[in-house]
Protein backbone atom coordinates (compact mmCIF):
# COMPACT_ATOMS: atom_id res chain seq x y z
CA UNK A 1 0.00 0.00 0.00
CA UNK A 2 1.36 3.39 -1.03
CA UNK A 3 0.83 6.31 1.34
CA UNK A 4 -0.02 9.46 -0.59
CA UNK A 5 0.81 12.64 1.29
CA UNK A 6 -0.62 15.90 -0.06
CA UNK A 7 1.80 18.74 -0.72
CA UNK A 8 1.01 22.07 0.93
CA UNK A 9 2.80 25.30 0.02
CA UNK A 10 3.68 27.58 2.94
CA UNK A 11 4.72 31.22 2.59
CA UNK A 12 7.28 32.53 5.07
CA UNK A 13 9.87 35.24 5.49
CA UNK A 14 13.51 34.61 4.58
CA UNK A 15 14.36 34.70 8.29
CA UNK A 16 11.74 32.04 9.07
CA UNK A 17 13.12 29.89 6.25
CA UNK A 18 16.62 30.22 7.72
CA UNK A 19 15.25 29.15 11.11
CA UNK A 20 13.42 26.22 9.52
CA UNK A 21 16.63 25.03 7.87
CA UNK A 22 18.56 25.53 11.12
CA UNK A 23 15.99 23.42 12.99
CA UNK A 24 16.20 20.75 10.29
CA UNK A 25 19.96 20.46 10.72
CA UNK A 26 20.12 20.73 14.51
CA UNK A 27 17.10 18.51 15.06
CA UNK A 28 18.40 16.00 12.55
CA UNK A 29 15.13 15.99 10.62
CA UNK A 30 15.34 14.34 7.22
CA UNK A 31 13.79 17.35 5.47
CA UNK A 32 11.93 20.64 6.04
CA UNK A 33 8.55 18.92 5.80
CA UNK A 34 9.44 16.82 8.85
CA UNK A 35 10.15 20.00 10.84
CA UNK A 36 6.83 21.53 9.79
CA UNK A 37 4.92 18.31 10.61
CA UNK A 38 6.58 18.20 14.05
CA UNK A 39 5.65 21.85 14.71
CA UNK A 40 2.09 21.19 13.56
CA UNK A 41 1.78 18.25 15.96
CA UNK A 42 2.86 20.55 18.83
CA UNK A 43 0.22 23.10 17.85
CA UNK A 44 -2.44 20.38 17.57
CA UNK A 45 -1.50 19.10 21.03
CA UNK A 46 -1.81 22.61 22.50
CA UNK A 47 -5.17 23.09 20.77
CA UNK A 48 -6.55 19.79 22.07
CA UNK A 49 -5.42 20.62 25.60
CA UNK A 50 -7.26 23.95 25.42
CA UNK A 51 -10.28 22.38 23.72
CA UNK A 52 -10.99 20.02 26.61
CA UNK A 53 -10.15 22.17 29.66
CA UNK A 54 -13.25 23.35 31.57
CA UNK A 55 -14.16 25.74 34.34
CA UNK A 56 -12.24 28.65 35.74
CA UNK A 57 -8.62 28.73 34.54
CA UNK A 58 -5.60 30.99 34.74
CA UNK A 59 -3.41 31.27 31.68
CA UNK A 60 -0.29 33.11 30.60
CA UNK A 61 -0.58 34.13 26.96
CA UNK A 62 2.35 35.50 24.97
CA UNK A 63 1.74 37.17 21.62
CA UNK A 64 4.44 38.35 19.21
CA UNK A 65 3.36 40.71 16.46
CA UNK A 66 4.81 42.94 13.76
CA UNK A 67 5.18 46.51 14.93
CA UNK A 68 6.03 47.91 11.52
CA UNK A 69 3.06 49.39 9.73
CA UNK A 70 0.95 49.31 12.87
CA UNK A 71 -2.60 48.28 11.87
CA UNK A 72 -2.85 45.49 14.43
CA UNK A 73 -5.84 45.26 16.76
CA UNK A 74 -4.15 43.72 19.78
CA UNK A 75 -5.29 46.60 21.98
CA UNK A 76 -8.91 46.29 20.91
CA UNK A 77 -8.88 42.55 21.71
CA UNK A 78 -7.33 43.31 25.10
CA UNK A 79 -9.96 45.96 25.80
CA UNK A 80 -12.75 43.59 24.88
CA UNK A 81 -11.47 41.09 27.48
CA UNK A 82 -10.14 43.66 30.00
CA UNK A 83 -12.17 42.31 32.92
CA UNK A 84 -10.35 38.96 32.63
CA UNK A 85 -6.82 40.28 32.14
CA UNK A 86 -5.00 40.49 35.48
CA UNK A 87 -1.72 41.85 34.07
CA UNK A 88 0.08 42.69 30.83
CA UNK A 89 3.70 43.31 29.94
CA UNK A 90 4.75 44.92 26.68
CA UNK A 91 8.28 44.63 25.31
CA UNK A 92 10.14 44.91 22.02
CA UNK A 93 12.12 42.07 20.47
CA UNK A 94 15.60 42.48 19.04
CA UNK A 95 13.99 42.54 15.56
CA UNK A 96 11.78 45.49 16.51
CA UNK A 97 8.57 43.51 16.82
CA UNK A 98 6.30 43.69 19.86
CA UNK A 99 5.67 41.10 22.54
CA UNK A 100 2.67 41.12 24.87
CA UNK A 101 2.52 38.83 27.89
CA UNK A 102 -0.96 38.65 29.40
CA UNK A 103 -2.28 36.82 32.43
CA UNK A 104 -5.95 35.88 32.16
CA UNK A 105 -8.26 34.33 34.71
CA UNK A 106 -11.62 33.35 33.23
CA UNK A 107 -13.84 30.50 32.23
CA UNK A 108 -12.05 28.25 29.73
CA UNK A 109 -14.55 29.16 27.01
CA UNK A 110 -13.71 32.86 27.40
CA UNK A 111 -9.97 32.12 27.23
CA UNK A 112 -10.55 30.08 24.03
CA UNK A 113 -12.49 33.00 22.54
CA UNK A 114 -9.69 35.42 23.50
CA UNK A 115 -7.11 33.15 21.82
CA UNK A 116 -9.16 32.90 18.61
CA UNK A 117 -9.55 36.67 18.36
CA UNK A 118 -5.89 37.27 19.16
CA UNK A 119 -4.65 34.71 16.62
CA UNK A 120 -6.94 36.09 13.91
CA UNK A 121 -5.22 39.50 13.94
CA UNK A 122 -3.26 40.03 10.73
CA UNK A 123 0.01 41.17 12.25
CA UNK A 124 0.19 38.49 14.95
CA UNK A 125 3.11 36.16 14.24
CA UNK A 126 2.85 33.81 17.20
CA UNK A 127 0.67 33.12 20.23
CA UNK A 128 1.69 30.76 23.04
CA UNK A 129 -0.38 29.73 26.02
CA UNK A 130 0.49 28.10 29.33
CA UNK A 131 -2.20 26.98 31.71
CA UNK A 132 -1.09 27.84 35.23
CA UNK A 133 -4.14 27.09 37.31
CA UNK A 134 -7.60 25.62 37.46
CA UNK A 135 -9.42 23.63 34.83
CA UNK A 136 -10.39 19.98 34.72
Amino acid sequence: MVLIIPIVAVSMTDRDLEELEFLQKKGEFSNRSEVVRHALQSLISEHRKMEFVKGLISAVITAVYYKKGQGHNISSVQHEFREFIAATIHAHTTEGNCTEVMILTANAEIVRDFLKKLRSQKKVMKVDISLVGGGK
